[in-house]
């Protein structure tokens, strides 16, 4: 299979300035085809022709592993063990809500942070502007209600680490009606701004230690993974502490709209007569 698709590789190079590339079987499992089409459609943009031969060596093994898995699965199980007609309809309903979620997210000024409110916050914070060593972290963060139907699928991919990238594209999905959630990789956000907000003091924590957390405090749970800490030297009150405010800023004002919002609309469908609730018998 290798020695295939080295060769397969090598053709690929030759006619990549074509448009049309011969779209082989490049392997075959339980009755199922795998194309070259496929596996090219899963390559990561720009990277060298080394790098395209391991990517595609990995997908297709990968595949092989999956269909031999979902074989040996339907010999093994009952036909009420394969039943996800429940589940599947229950994802279904909760990513039509996140798609909607989006769709109203992308009106980015209803998140719009003001320099006043910016302003007004880091006078209350600082009270100089002398540079000091400041303790600052790499996050990411859901918080959840307690309990949630979506802990469990939550907490497995958070903590994934492997394929940052990809996990977060599948939690915003996912997250996107939690109470409230940072998924950003590539930002520093300083401790001294976060502690009054979590039940965790960052600037206690060892990283090589422990970076991933799990707390419950009344009826939150929150998931927190540090990705990276350091200190620096730098002036308070500086362009980045502009930044990351307007940030946690953003993330407030859209965990508070959301809240609201699923709270309006459930009220109006009730006095609309669109929902209605019935008295419970205990």
């Amino acid at each position: 299979m290798r020695k295939v698709l080295s060769l397969l590789i090598i053709v690929f190079a030759i006619t990549s300035g074509c448009k049309h590339i011969e779209n082989n079987v490049v392997a075959e499992a339980f009755h199922q085809k795998l194309y070259m089409s496929e596996v090219m459609e899963n390559l990561p943009y720009a990277i060298t022709k080394e790098d395209s031969l391991f990517f595609m060596e990995k997908h297709v093994d990968e595949w092989i592993l999956r269909k031999t898995l979902l074989a040996k699965a339907k010999q093994s199980l009952t036909p009420n063990e394969m039943d996800f007609s429940d589940q599947i309809e229950a994802l279904k309903e909760q990513l039509l809500i996140n798609a909607y979620f989006q769709k109203i997210e992308r009106d980015s000024m209803l998140f719009e942070v003001s320099k006043q409110e910016i302003a007004d916050f880091l006078d209350q914070t600082t009270t100089d502007k002398e540079p000091e060593y400041r303790d600052m972290v790499k996050l990411n963060y859901i918080k959840l209600s307690n309990p949630s139907k979506l802990y469990k699928q939550i907490k497995e991919l958070f903590f994934e680490e492997k394929n940052r990238v990809k996990t977060i594209e599948i939690l915003e999905m996912l997250c996107a009606d939690t109470i409230e959630y940072y998924l950003d990789n590539e930002h520093w956000l300083y401790v001294e701004y976060l502690e009054d907000e979590f039940p965790l003091k960052f600037s206690n924590v060892d990283k090589d230690t422990k970076n991933r957390f799990d707390i419950v405090q009344k009826e939150y749970r929150y998931l927190i993974f540090i990705l990276d800490k350091k200190k620096q030297l730098l002036p308070k009150n500086s362009s980045e502490d502009i930044k990351i405010v307007q940030r946690l800023f953003q993330q407030q004002k859209r965990t508070a709209f959301f809240t609201n919002f699923q709270d309006s609309i459930a009220q109006k469908a009730l006095r609309d007569k669109k929902a209605i609730r019935y008295p419970m018998g205990l």
